[in-house]
């Protein structure tokens, strides 16, 4: 799979040296307010100071890494209370999947759905990540995000189906 990468302007995000036993989990988010293409939300988290930042964007077409693995992205952090005992920017990894707004909701399209789940299914070879400690935002600060894996828990049960399976299922995300 090819990674395309633009980095994140300096404030969106906090350079660090983690190591591979310093991630142990991978948050799964989605794009809001126009957000439906990998490769312009890459462009805009490097041109604007947006104090968020994610570590890779997928669409149907492509996958964008806007932070390195070894630094910190603003992805999960909260003001709030935290949902999740363990899991915080510090420790994990982010990936936002590119989702379509029609007729007042969102969605995530099937292509972007698949890369995404071979994106993660890496990540978690990598890092020795467990499927278990591939999280939802929701998961960790209980944001509506991604709203389609929220919203459905039927779509976010087949979306952890494919971290496990040998041969991944398709999944409609509506």
């Amino acid at each position: 799979m090819e990674v395309h990468f633009r980095q994140a302007h300096r404030g969106n995000y906090r350079p660090a040296m983690r190591g591979q036993g310093q991630i142990a989990y991978l948050v799964i988010h989605s794009t809001a307010g126009g957000g439906e293409n990998a490769e312009s939300e890459a462009v805009r988290l490097a041109r604007e100071v947006v104090s968020v930042s994610v570590h890779y964007l997928v669409d149907e077409r492509a996958v964008w890494q806007a932070v390195r693995e070894s630094d910190i992205a603003w992805h999960c952090g909260t003001r709030r209370v935290y949902f999740h005992p363990y899991c915080r920017n510090e420790n994990s990894l982010g990936i936002a999947l590119c989702s379509r707004l029609r007729d007042g909701r969102y969605s995530i399209p099937e292509e972007t759905v698949a890369r995404a789940a071979a994106l993660v299914r890496r990540l978690m070879a990598r890092y020795a990540i467990p499927a278990d400690n591939v999280l939802r935002h929701y998961d960790v600060t209980h944001k509506t995000c991604p709203t389609p894996f929220v919203e459905s828990a039927a779509a976010w049960q087949a979306f952890q189906s494919r971290l496990r399976a040998d041969e991944p299922a398709p999944v409609s995300c509506l």
